[in-house]
């Protein structure tokens, strides 16, 4: 098939809002007050002169697989219905697809989660942190990987710089603004990168309209 262009968005923050796939799963099993803990400190520098380590952040993603193989596979990802979508989520890439566009979803949170999230709003395009439910291996994923998918699906498509979209809205999400011929910020705190447009809190629908009008 011929794209009109390519959009790829975030998840966590971007596509939904409130609460990330990693919180929605932890409320689902009763691990949310864990979950919190190592939001915070997973990968943070311990201080100095503490006796205790922080874990790193694989070490945490092994941790929360342990959660998950505990409470089985089906209360784990039974938390679509409490996701909060951003405004116009749905529609926004309802309105790029039917203009041909091939719209995908890049994420560093778990893949079977970020799977359940596309499949929602239709799309079929998608990566994150892979969870091998037999073996329990995990394949990680962090910012170069997003924006290595958004640069292998404008490759595989053969999409110019200019038909390529990023939508994000954290620092981890830079990496793959960058690779983009375009981006667009919806988070609060902008990291500063040239070129792209500060939307804080803008609806997915408002995103895909000025997609539309630029390409």
């Amino acid at each position: 098939m011929n794209y009109q262009g390519l959009v790829v968005f975030d998840c966590d923050g971007t596509l939904i809002r409130e609460k990330t796939v990693w919180d929605l799963i932890a409320a689902q099993i009763g691990k949310s007050e864990r979950m919190d803990w190592l939001e915070r400190n997973a990968g943070a520098q311990t201080a100095i002169g503490s006796s205790s380590r922080n874990p790193t952040v694989n070490e945490a993603r092994e941790e929360m697989a342990g959660w998950y193989f505990e409470s089985g596979r089906a209360a784990v990802e039974s938390f679509l219905p409490s996701v909060v979508w951003a405004k116009g989520a749905h529609d926004g890439v309802g309105y790029l697809g039917e203009a041909g566009f091939l719209v995908a979803v890049s994420s560093m949170t778990w893949k079977f989660g970020v799977g359940i999230v596309a499949a929602d709003l239709g799309v079929s395009e998608f990566t994150g942190t892979d969870l091998d439910w037999d073996t329990g291996e995990i394949t990680h994923v962090f910012p170069e990987e997003k924006a290595g998918f958004l640069v292998q699906l404008a490759h595989e498509n053969n999409l110019p710089g200019n038909r390529v979209f990023a939508v994000g809205e954290s620092g981890g999400d830079a990496d793959m603004l960058k690779a983009a011929g375009r981006g667009f910020f919806v988070g609060e705190n902008y990291p500063g990168i040239p070129g792209i447009s500060h939307l804080p809190n803008s609806g997915i629908d408002t995103i895909a309209e000025r997609i539309l009008r630029s390409a």
